[in-house]
């Protein structure tokens, strides 16, 4: 009796607090006698998670269906900074470059810790040993990578690959194409408004309610429907509620596809969530609109080769290669709007191109001067956001001294920066290269609650039959922060998860994973 009212109360709460999915908000609603179409599995959302979810289960024998409300696939991983953390692969890339090999052991311990010891370690194994197993899949469907491994904030090796055009469509068009060739079904502009379940709190997930330009229809999931729907940065009102200090004011580096219905809408049929009130502000947005382009994932990358990121006045404010958060916080705190990377022509080279650097100047992004007083006089020229800055010449040239003394030395006495020997690079002369940058809300750690087979848990953490999850759409992955680079691995291994689990009942093996 007890356990029935308990039932009743939280089935009531539960669906009030679904806001804002539209109609479909009102309450339990009875599966359909007839369905419109019928699949094994339905994966919902286009990005990295929900291409790599329906490849899977297609793979795995299973009829699968793709939804996806926009009218092209990519979602919010089109925009991504084409950032791969990944602790090997068949190119061994740090061989070639001779660097220190990398361990899943670290991998895992970096990121663990990079989310405060908040993160599941089950989660993290999952992706970090898969990760691997998908990039090497990529490259064998014709995803092209740099020459390069990057050492991302947060992490303690040189990990990071970086697809050819430095942008997450790189890895997008290589599963679509993956998708094209196995025919898998694709549906666009089709948006999910309803996830069916025998009973409101009960049961297994039935299938899905969409709407079409032709209308609504209902398509039943024979063994199960996968959530790739994404996070919720691009979403003002649900941001704030669980973080009041990010406003509707704060720009979004994210697509406006970002918005968390499908949080919601799981919700509804009783699924718990996870730190939601985790949301990561990216430190190096375009400081004009928070957007995340092809410029803004450059200073991400220097910290490892030396890049030094200064504020309006030109003096260092924070350890270069901190977590994205304390990077953001301490940009926040630095006394003034913006703040900028400082970098040379022979550091840039170790971790960009200069089709990225043209890119970057054609577009006002990116400042280049033969002298550091030619920099300044650029930087204090142009306004951001209809400010402008009155950097002093003669203190950035004290700062980049006194860094390039800590270089040649090997130790940072101000923050205590890692400086890697023969990797990181001191900034002795020109050309100069200066990027603006501010945080933008980016990441949102928070939501729904997965076990390490991508099944999602109820309020009592109980499996809900029949629904899983993978991507920016799940919680308890990440901690309190995310780590540049991880979000791509996270997606592709838990969409691989959830993709095989849900046509097949069986999770991939990892290699090297016990």
């Amino acid at each position: 009796m007890k356990k029935s009212i308990i039932l009743f109360v939280t089935a009531l709460l539960v669906l009030s607090f679904s806001l804002g999915v539209g109609a479909e908000d009102k309450g339990f609603i009875a599966p359909p006698t007839k369905w419109d179409e019928t699949y094994d599995v339905i994966v919902v959302g286009g990005g990295f998670a929900g291409l790599s979810a329906a490849y899977a289960s297609h793979m795995a024998g299973a009829k699968t269906v793709l939804i996806e409300k926009m009218p092209f696939v990519g979602g919010n991983s089109i925009i991504n900074g084409g950032i791969w953390a990944s602790y090997t692969s068949k190119l061994n890339m740090a061989e070639k470059l001779n660097l220190e090999l990398d361990t899943p052991e670290k991998h895992i311990a970096d990121t663990i810790a990079g989310g405060d010891n908040l993160s599941d370690p089950k989660l993290v194994e999952q992706f970090v040993y898969g990760s691997p197993v998908m990039l090497n899949l990529l490259l064998d469907n014709g995803l092209k990578v740099r020459d390069a491994l990057s050492r991302i904030g947060g992490h303690y090796s040189y990990r990071t690959y970086t697809t050819e055009s430095q942008c997450g469509s790189d890895i997008i068009v290589t599963q679509y194409e993956m998708l094209k060739k196995e025919n898998i079904s694709l549906q666009l502009n089709t948006k999910m408004v309803y996830i069916y379940r025998e009973e409101p709190l009960a049961g297994n997930v039935l299938g899905i309610k969409v709407e079409t330009k032709e209308g609504t229809k209902n398509i039943r999931a024979l063994k199960g429907v996968v959530l790739a729907t994404g996070g919720f940065a691009a979403n003002p009102e649900m941001r704030q509620n669980y973080v009041p200090w990010i406003t509707p004011e704060t720009p979004t580096t994210n697509q406006p596809c970002a918005t968390g219905e499908g949080i919601r809408l799981a919700q509804q049929i009783g699924a718990n969530t996870l730190h939601m009130s985790y949301i990561q502000l990216y430190p190096f947005a375009d400081p004009n609109n928070g957007r995340l382009d092809k410029v803004a994932v450059i200073p991400c990358s220097g910290p490892g080769f030396g890049i030094v990121y200064v504020d309006i006045n030109g003096k260092r404010y924070v350890d270069e290669g901190e977590r994205r958060d304390v990077n953001s916080m301490a940009a926040l705190k630095s006394g003034g709007f913006p703040t900028f990377s400082i970098f040379n022509e022979k550091m840039a080279y170790q971790f960009t191109t200069e089709a990225d650097l043209k890119w970057g100047m054609s577009r006002d992004r990116i400042f280049k001067a033969d002298t550091l007083e030619e920099l300044v006089e650029m930087i204090n020229a142009h306004t951001y956001k209809g400010n402008k800055v009155n950097m002093s010449v003669e203190t950035l040239k004290a700062t980049l001294e006194r860094h390039n003394n800590f270089v040649e030395n090997g130790k940072d006495l101000d923050f205590g920066k890692r400086i890697d020997k023969g990797v990181t690079l001191p900034i002795y002369e020109g050309p100069y290269y200066a990027i603006p940058q501010w945080p933008s809300a980016h990441h949102t750690m928070g939501g729904l609650k997965i076990t390490p087979r991508a099944q999602v848990q109820d309020i009592w953490d109980q499996v809900i039959p029949g629904l899983f999850a993978a991507g920016e759409v799940t919680g308890g992955v990440h901690g309190t922060n995310r780590l540049g680079s991880n979000a791509v691995a996270d997606a592709l291994a838990f969409g691989k998860i959830a993709g095989e689990i849900a046509a097949t009942g069986k999770a991939p093996s990892w290699p090297g994973k016990n």
